[in-house]
This record gives C-alpha cells, sequence and structure tokens, in this order.
C-alpha cells in the first residue's frame, strides 16, 4: 500500500452532504463542513470531491446514505448500508459507546453496540419524520428562528418547557400554534419541540429496547446543544456525549470500511465530469386553466363608505379572526358593508398581531365610529376576546359559513383552507347539515404551500401563481405530508422535472389533499364558495376546478371573511353595551410568564398575560379553572353531572370483609370502566384487597404513550401508564385479564367481541414491563363472558389458589353486584328521561373507558356544562339489541352493537341528540362511525 494513499468516505443524505477523508492509518486528515444540498445531493458531492482533489490525492472513494445509491451505480463506487458505517465511525473514535441515537434531516437511528463495535440491535424511522431534524426546521421557520444558532440559544433560555405532541410534526404545530395563542413564551416552546423530538425518539425508534451506556449523539441534529439537553431529561441519563465529528460519522465509518478492504478499486477521476441526471417518465396532471366563466372577484382593499354629513358616528361592529398563520380585523355598518379590514400575519405573537390590526383599522375610521357590538372567532378566540371584550366569542364554522350567507344565501358548499387548518361546511337552506375539519394533516393547507414554495425559493404572492400557470405538465407529486412532499420535490428536481411542473403539482396537491383527507365521501353541492387565504391563489382554484370539472366561486374579500362573518353575529346577538375594551388596547403594554401548578396530578402549565392598567391577568391552561374563573362555571351549577354519578356507582365502596390476604391491582382503563363492580365485589368477597390506579393524569398518559412498543390507539397506550401507576403501589397482584368477548345480552347474536388491542392489553404490557424486575405477580387470564361469567371467574379463582366454595359464593355476590350497577344505570336513564320536559340532551356515543374518563376526553363534560349542554352516559339508556342482530347479523363487536342500538334509541327520542367520541387508531370504529352515521340520517 502506498504510503499516500487516501480514503474518501462520502455520506450523501436527505439533507445534506458531508465527506471524510482519512490515511491508511486511520487518521482524519480532511473533514468537509456540513453542507445542505437544497436537492441537488450529486452535484454538492461533485463539488466537494473537486476541492479535496486539489489538496490530497484520490485514490478511493465510498459513498452512503439515502442519496448514494445512485451515485455509486453512475461512478462506479462502494455502496456501504448506513447502520454498520455508523456503528464503525463512531467505535474508532470512542470504542467505550455502547448506544448510537444518530439523528439527520429525514432519518433517525437507533443502534446497539457490543465490546467490538458490532451492531446488535437497530431501529430507525419508518413512514413517519417527527423524530428527525426536518421536524425542528419547519418549526424554527414558523417561529421565524434561524435552526443553526438561534433556535438552540433561545431553548436553553426556557424555565418550563412546554408540553408539545411527540409523535407528528402536524400535531406538533398544531399544539405549538395553540400554545401561542395562550401566550406561551417562545423559549418555553423550542425547548418543548426539543424534547417532543426526544420523546418521538424514545417511544418509536428506540422504543421498549435498552439503552446501555455510555450513549453516542450524533447526525446533524446533534448540533443543537439544546437538543442534548432534552435528551439528557426524557431519557434520564448523565452519559451522552456529543462526538468531535458528529456531522460526519457516516463518512467516517464509510472511509474506514473502505480502507480494511482486500480488494478496492481506484477512483477514476473523470467520472467527476460525466453529467448525472435522475430522469424518469411520469405521467403528467391536466394543465392548469380557469375554464368557467366567471369573474374573479378583486381581492382588492375594502371601499370607502359614506359618512354621515353631520360628522355624527355610525354604529359599527368589530369582527376578529385569530388564527395560526393569519389574523383578520374587520368593521361592518348595520348594512354589513366592510368599512375596513387588516390581514396581518400571526407569526407566534397573537396579542402584538390584534394590536396591530387594531390599530390599523382604527386610523381609518378613527373618529367617525362608534362600536356597537364585538366577536372573535379562530383558534385564538378565548383569549382574545377576553384581551378586547368580546360580546360573542364563536367557532370558525358558524363565522364562515355566516360570511358566507352574506353573500350568497343559496350557497350549498364552503371549502375553507386557511394556514393551518382547512374547513368543509355543507348547507342546505342556509343551515348548516355537515361539517369537518382537517384532523391529522396539514397538508391540504396554506403552511403546506408556502414551506413547499420556500424550498424552491419561490414567492408565494407574486410568483406562485403565476409560474404553475405556465406548466405544460403539472407533476403528480400525490397527497403526501408536508416532510416527505419536500423530500419529493427534491427527488424530483434530480430527476430534471422543470420548477414550473412542480409549482402546478404543488396546487393540485394542495386540492387533492382537501378533497381526500378532509371532504373524503361527503357530498360537494353544485354552489361552492373557496374562502381563506389559500383562495387568493388562482392555481388552486384551477386546480379545483379541473378535479371537480365544477365552478368555483372565490367570494370578494374571501381572506376575511371569518371575521366579517362573526362580525354579523355579533351585530345579530348582542343588546345593549358592548363591552370592547376600546381601541387603545392597542397601545397598552403587556408581558407573559407560565408556571407548572402542583395541586393535583395534572400538573398543568399555566399561562399568564400582565395587561397594564388591568389588576388581574388573563389566564389560560389549568384545566380546572382554578386560576382562569372561566364564565361556564355559572352554567355548570345548573346542569347536573350524570357522568359522576356514574362514577360513584362504579367504583363505589364496599365494606371489608376481615383481615386482608393480599393487596390486588386494576388498572383504571378500558373495560374496567364498566365491569369494575364485578371484579371489585369478587375479590373483595375472597378477602383482597382491590387497589385502583390513580385518575387518568399528565403523568400516565405521558408514561403509557412513551413505553409502547407498538402503534396502538390511544386508550391502550394510557392503560400502560395505569399498569406503571399501579407498580408504585406495593401492590401483590396485578390484575390484567385477556377480555375476549363480553356477556351476550340477546340469545341471537351471534359474538360480542371485546376489540383485539384490548383483548392483547396484557401481551402488550408483557413486552415492556418485565415481572421479574418488579415483586409483583401478573394476573392474566383469558376470559370469554360470552361462555359464562361463572367459569371466567372460576379459572381467576383457581389462579389464585382459592378455595372452590369461597370462589362460589364470591361468584354469587359478584354478578349480584354487576347486576346492580346495570339496574341503577337504566333507573337513573329513566329518571333523566321522565325529567327532561322538552329540555334538550346529548347522549355521549363511545366506549366507557373513552366517554367516561375524563383524561381521555379532554373533559368534554365539564366543557359541555360550561356551555349549558346536558351530558348523558350511552349506558344510561335501556338498548333494545334484538333490532341489531337482525339488520346487522355480522356485527361481532360488543361495542359496536351497543353504539348501533344507542343510534335508533336517540333518533326515536324527542329533544335528544349524539355525540360520538372515538380515537385515531380505532379499528372497529373506522365502519361503525360509518353505520352510526347511516343510522342517524
Amino acid at each position: 500500500m502506498n504510503k499516500d494513499e487516501y480514503f474518501l468516505g462520502l455520506d450523501l443524505g436527505s439533507i445534506s452532504v458531508n465527506a471524510i477523508l482519512i490515511d491508511k492509518e486511520g487518521n482524519i486528515v480532511h473533514e468537509e463542513d456540513y453542507q445542505r444540498h437544497n436537492g441537488q445531493p450529486l452535484e454538492k458531492a461533485r463539488e466537494m470531491i473537486k476541492r479535496i482533489a486539489r489538496k490530497y490525492p484520490l485514490h478511493y472513494v465510498a459513498v452512503t446514505g439515502s442519496n448514494g445509491e445512485y451515485l455509486s451505480r453512475e461512478w462506479d463506487l462502494p455502496y456501504l448500508e448506513e447502520i454498520i458505517i455508523q456503528a464503525k465511525g463512531i467505535h474508532h473514535l470512542h470504542p467505550e459507546v455502547r448506544t448510537v441515537i444518530d439523528i439527520g434531516g429525514c432519518d433517525a437511528k437507533f443502534i446497539a453496540l457490543n465490546e467490538k463495535g458490532e451492531v446488535k440491535d437497530f431501529g430507525m424511522n419508518s413512514s413517519c419524520a417527527s423524530g428527525t431534524g426536518s421536524f425542528l426546521d419547519q418549526q424554527a421557520k414558523r417561529l421565524e428562528l434561524d435552526i443553526e444558532g438561534e433556535f438552540a440559544k433561545e431553548a436553553l433560555k426556557s424555565t418550563n418547557s412546554a408540553r408539545l405532541a411527540a409523535r407528528c410534526a402536524v400535531f406538533a404545530k398544531t399544539d405549538m400554534i395553540h400554545l401561542q395563542q395562550k401566550a406561551t413564551p417562545n423559549p418555553d416552546i423550542t425547548m418543548g419541540l426539543c424534547e417532543a423530538l426526544a420523546r418521538s425518539y424514545k417511544s418509536n425508534i428506540a422504543r421498549g429496547k435498552n439503552l446501555k451506556g455510555p450513549i453516542s449523539f450524533q447526525g446533524g441534529v446533534a448540533a443543537n446543544r439544546a437538543m442534548w439537553v432534552a435528551f439528557k431529561r426524557i431519557l434520564k441519563r448523565g452519559d451522552i456525549i456529543v462526538p468531535k465529528h458528529y456531522y460526519s460519522m457516516g463518512a467516517l465509518g464509510v472511509a474506514l470500511s473502505l480502507k480494511e478492504t482486500a480488494a478496492k478499486k481506484r477512483f477514476n477521476m473523470g467520472k467527476l465530469e460525466k453529467n448525472l441526471c435522475l430522469k424518469e417518465e411520469k405521467e403528467a396532471l391536466p394543465r392548469l386553466s380557469l375554464d368557467y366563466e366567471k369573474e374573479m372577484p378583486s381581492l382588492v382593499e375594502e371601499k370607502s363608505c359614506e359618512f354621515a354629513n353631520d360628522g355624527g358616528l355610525i354604529d359599527v361592529y368589530l369582527g376578529i379572526d385569530i388564527g395560526s398563520v393569519s389574523t383578520n380585523v374587520v368593521v361592518i355598518d348595520r348594512q354589513r358593508r366592510l368599512l375596513a379590514k387588516s390581514y396581518l400575519p400571526t407569526a407566534g405573537k397573537p396579542i402584538k398581531t390584534v394590536q396591530d390590526g387594531l390599530r390599523e383599522v382604527k386610523n381609518k375610521l378613527e373618529g367617525r365610529v362608534r362600536i356597537r357590538g364585538v366577536g372573535t372567532t379562530g383558534s385564538g378566540r378565548y383569549m382574545i376576546g377576553a384581551f378586547v371584550g368580546a360580546d360573542v366569542i364563536k367557532n370558525e364554522i358558524t363565522a364562515q359559513a355566516r360570511g358566507a350567507l352574506n353573500i350568497d344565501p343559496d350557497v350549498d358548499t364552503v371549502f375553507e383552507v386557511g394556514g393551518q387548518d382547512s374547513k368543509f361546511i355543507s348547507l342546505e337552506k342556509r343551515v348548516i347539515v355537515d361539517f369537518t375539519m382537517n384532523k391529522a394533516c396539514a397538508a391540504g393547507t396554506g403552511s403546506f404551500l408556502e414551506e413547499q414554495a420556500e424550498e424552491l425559493k419561490i414567492n408565494i404572492k407574486k410568483e406562485f401563481e403565476e409560474i404553475a400557470f405556465s406548466s405544460l405538465a403539472p407533476a403528480d407529486l400525490g397527497d403526501r405530508c408536508t416532510i416527505f412532499m419536500e423530500s419529493s420535490l427534491f427527488e424530483h428536481l434530480q430527476r430534471g422535472i422543470p420548477v414550473p411542473d412542480l409549482v402546478a403539482g404543488l396546487a393540485y396537491s394542495v386540492a387533492y389533499n382537501y378533497l381526500n383527507k378532509v371532504v373524503e365521501r361527503r357530498k360537494i353541492g353544485d354552489n361552492i364558495f373557496f374562502q381563506g387565504g389559500t383562495a387568493c391563489n388562482r392555481s388552486v382554484v384551477a386546480a379545483f376546478e379541473k378535479i371537480l370539472e365544477k365552478k368555483i366561486t372565490v367570494p370578494p374579500h374571501n381572506e376575511v371573511l371569518g371575521a366579517i362573518g362573526v362580525a354579523i353575529v355579533a351585530m345579530e346577538e348582542v343588546t345593549g353595551e358592548s363591552k370592547f375594551k376600546g381601541f387603545e388596547i392597542s397601545e397598552l403594554s403587556y408581558r407573559m410568564d407560565s408556571f407548572e401548578c402542583q395541586d393535583c396530578p395534572n400538573h398543568c402549565k399555566v399561562n399568564r398575560v400582565f395587561i397594564e392598567g388591568e389588576s388581574k391577568p388573563l389566564t389560560y391552561g389549568d384545566r380546572c379553572d382554578k386560576y382562569a374563573g372561566k364564565e361556564g362555571k355559572r352554567k355548570k351549577k345548573e346542569i347536573p353531572n350524570f357522568f359522576k354519578e356514574r362514577e360513584k356507582l362504579l367504583f363505589s365502596k364496599k365494606r371489608k370483609r376481615g383481615e386482608r390476604k393480599k393487596r390486588i391491582g386494576i388498572p383504571r382503563a378500558l373495560h374496567t370502566f364498566e365491569l369494575y363492580p364485578l371484579w371489585k365485589s369478587f375479590f373483595t368477597e375472597l378477602g383482597y384487597e382491590v387497589v385502583l390506579s390513580d385518575k387518568t393524569n399528565d403523568e400516565i398518559i405521558h408514561q403509557g404513550v412513551e413505553i409502547v412498543v407498538a402503534e396502538i390507539c390511544f386508550p391502550v397506550k394510557v392503560a400502560h401508564g395505569h399498569v406503571l401507576n399501579l407498580l408504585k403501589k406495593k401492590i401483590d397482584y396485578i390484575f390484567l385479564p385477556s377480555l375476549i368477548d363480553f356477556e351476550k345480552k340477546d340469545s341471537r347474536l351471534k359474538r360480542t367481541y371485546n376489540c383485539p388491542w384490548s383483548q392483547s392489553f396484557p401481551y402488550f404490557v408483557n413486552s415492556v414491563v418485565n415481572p421479574k424486575d418488579y415483586p409483583v405477580k401478573f394476573l392474566e387470564p383469558k376470559i370469554s363472558l360470552r361462555k359464562g361469567i361463572d367459569k371466567a371467574l372460576r379459572k381467576i379463582g383457581s389462579l389464585l389458589d382459592e378455595n372452590p366454595s369461597k370462589v362460589k359464593e364470591a361468584i354469587r355476590v359478584a354478578k349480584l353486584t354487576q347486576s346492580r350497577f346495570y339496574e341503577n344505570l337504566k333507573k337513573k336513564g329513566e329518571k333523566i328521561l321522565s325529567g327532561l320536559n322538552g329540555k334538550t340532551g346529548f347522549v355521549l356515543i363511545s366506549r366507557p373507558y373513552n366517554g367516561c374518563d375524563p383524561g381521555l376526553n379532554l373533559d368534554i363534560v365539564e366543557k359541555m356544562r360550561e356551555l349549558g349542554m346536558l351530558a348523558i352516559p350511552m349506558d344510561f339508556l335501556d338498548l333494545d339489541l334484538s333490532s341489531v342482530s337482525e339488520d346487522y347479523p355480522n356485527m361481532y363487536w360488543g361495542y359496536g352493537q351497543k353504539i348501533l342500538a344507542a343510534s335508533r334509541r336517540i333518533k326515536e327520542t324527542l329533544n335528544f341528540y349524539p355525540i360520538y367520541i372515538t380515537n385515531f387508531g380505532c379499528g372497529p370504529d373506522s365502519f361503525i362511525s360509518k353505520d352510526f352515521t347511516e343510522e342517524m340520517d
């Protein structure tokens, strides 16, 4: 081997290109700085190699990374797998490391090493980029912070980090917006994002794995010192290091592997001159054009109004729509004419933006108007309502529909696409008959379009639509999520797809995302209004028209129509003097802080806004309203809480029976919310002390979500947290039955299955909790209540080695107790029905563990009581399952049968209305909810 031979390792990742050159001794002689390739990794790699070749003779080159395979084929280079080379790189520098946390732009890896540096175990992200650098990149842009430096500095200032969603970038963005609306300080949000990424990594990539130390944190994200701090907090470890060459560990591993290879092929420098282009044949979408004859309304500034000649003030109404991306302030007169408007970016500063908007309309109308009513809408409507002194606070659906109807009473469909939220509204005879909003994805929204335009270096307002209309063959980009669309754009650029075709493809993508993920199969009428800021983009309007082959109307002032709608509602509802604090609030100073309440296990993050001249701060974030003191408390006193009454019946105290033998823990989750009387009385009768886990709180939720090893529904994740809670209670047993099915309530029902994940709950727990680590025995019987309660309870008795005669008596008492529980529920229901006297009741349709656990349903019952709504548990109704068995003979889910029977009971009961509660990831509900909708017409 020539003493001057060098080995170059290239790592072509999804975001950056890195290179390291080593000599034959393995010494690093040159390292290229971390460089983002902006969608051109092959060209960036060529530039790097040329720079290095000017200083060193390049004999051998090898490549790795998500964009490395094509280069390896074109230049005839060895391509090495990322997991192995990451391990090799860190073992060369730090042989003591046993675990690698590697996080790059769109990839994240977990690697466990043995003493020799060999890979023992590994994990990678799959279809979600939440635990990667792109996750932080997008949030940094929204906060207007430089990810390379400002973001970490801001995060390290945090004294009370905010809690954000740890699973998905879209959920995190939504959480972040809501925190901004509640005036959460930016440092707390940025550190919360770092901790969210760390939690996402822990629960989705290193899920359930043993992270043996020392731990190396490497990859581009390791440049963020706040992330290092976040990992130390979340993993509760002090042995996490960030190695010197954390950016280029993959490149180092490639170079080392190349050096150790016996048969090496010298690099042909002539390859650098070869033109690299990743072209592919792709079927194009129809060219964008506005085919339907209509006048596209001008989005010019509002016209001047005619003020009274005598100089007197005219009565006007103020509407404010405080959204995730934009804030709109409008003023209308009694004839519903728009007198002034302000459309401003929220930019994470809702109060300041509202002040700016108020100041803008004030300058246009000062001295000529009298505010008679104020309405607020949008995601920040409550805080801003309190700040300005709003008379009415309305949801966005009501506001958008009211704004549309004001322009055309015959409108039957509203598409509203804002910055973060999308809404679909169906109307008949001026009444909302159906509506929905985007749920788990922001791909069909304005922020999606803006972020992709930024990646292409295109001004969304001045250039986008012109470029889109110039495309002859729009690219079919599909309806992918924001982060993966970014990767898709880069891939298409590498393949030589013209930018205009990508821009037009993005317009189509917004429309397809909206129609597929928001509208789904709902009826779309013929008089369609397209509202929201995104409707200002004519290329998106054209995309909707091409797909639907229908006329799309963009109404005047579409971008502020929500604010106009809520101003109209204020005009219609406000009588007497307005509570508006005056335009002077636009000049008031304010400050914000937050603290964590320690009065209960929820540990709420309470945010406060101190306003100049006001003695009490605006307070948000406390679940119990201890600090906020919402007006709904007055209404709550007048509305009974039947769910608390149900809880008393369910968890009623049972008399003690002599000396207790041992303590049996039961998780306050899943079937416990229906069958606890059965289990409790059975064990108590046998002489055991029954111990429940604590009520669902933030700690239990977080522990459960972070420990699970599979992507399962939220209730089962939380149930894991209840098991961990019980392990702290000094108990002898934990009761975790595999409940296969329920008791048959009608002989014609063939099956009454519990859902598979609930059935499998004890096995999920065993995969993450080793009973050997705790002085506790798990009772995990397989139970089929359909085959008889007696048989099921005898099986439990035998597991406890109890006397058969005692078990027989315990069974009798348990069955009687459970039967009384059901009877008491029905009696409560009959009493409610007889006492309604024409009042409206809202039945919560759900599984008991959703509808009856405030921790899982976000305390919806209390929120309903604040609104003056009477919430009724589903099992208070006397349900007739016979008709379900006849009409749905293949409905084999036990809860599905009850839900459909409840729909018929509600439909035939005057003044009863349903509210259906379910979870993302609930397989049975994916079709039960459709059947339920059909039953309710």
